[in-house]
């Protein structure tokens, strides 16, 4: 076999590797594993269930209450700590609170306090948001792709979507006085758009009756 051909067949077999924990979390290896209500949940700490529990019932029922929601919006989570589990799975997203892989289905959260419904992404203003309230925005992004498809959101305009799912959430990451000492100091924040588009969003959905399909449906206002 050509020297060139075993480089080739080395090289996918690396790519492979690396990439499959993006396709699937769980052969990172996470020592503690449950499901509670149709969601299974991988994690790096023991989670307490009643705990879990609590913050999975809220965000659950924030995520019913989107007319374009199914009756079930279950996922696989991943839980870590800020350690190389996330580093791995986060990559470029590294400074979130959460994110979603594989068309929405899977969704990883750093630095969870189940007892206190946080995530904690630093110090400063924007550094934590409830649990809660992350999870309800994550399992959203799939609720739009299985709604709309792959494509559709694609083309949309991200503060849309964003703003659509901290909608859902019912909370950013930036409060009203945060934002008004951000804009009062000329300051930049890249929760900024995450407010903003949520507040266009629930404009724009006042006046449409609350239609979501009409709202992404719509030419950028």
């Amino acid at each position: 076999m050509p020297l060139r051909r075993y480089a080739g067949i080395a090289f996918g077999a690396a790519a492979l590797i690396l990439a499959s924990p993006l396709i699937a979390p769980q052969v990172l290896a996470f020592p503690h594993y449950t499901e509670i209500e149709g969601n299974r949940v991988w994690s790096e700490t023991p989670i307490d269930r009643a705990d879990l529990a609590r913050v999975m019932e809220r965000a659950d029922t924030l995520v019913a209450a989107s007319p374009i929601a199914r009756d079930s919006e279950t996922r696989d989570i991943f839980f870590t700590r800020d350690g190389w589990r996330w580093v791995w799975l986060a990559n470029q997203s590294r400074g979130a609170f959460g994110l979603t892989r594989l068309a929405g289905q899977k969704l990883i959260i750093n630095r969870a306090d189940f007892d206190a419904d946080r995530v904690v992404r630093g110090p400063g203003v924007g550094g934590s948001r409830q649990l809660s309230s992350v999870i309800a925005h994550e399992k959203t992004h799939g609720v739009l792709l299985n709604h709309f498809g792959f494509v559709a959101m694609a083309l949309q305009p991200r503060w849309k979507v964003e703003g659509y799912c901290d909608h859902v959430a019912q909370e950013s990451a930036l409060s009203p006085s945060d934002v008004k000492n951000l804009e009062e100091s000329g300051q930049t924040h890249p929760a900024l758009m995450y407010y903003r588009g949520r507040k266009q969003v629930e404009q724009e959905l006042a006046s449409n009756g609350g239609d979501v399909t009409a709202l992404f449906s719509a030419e950028d206002f």
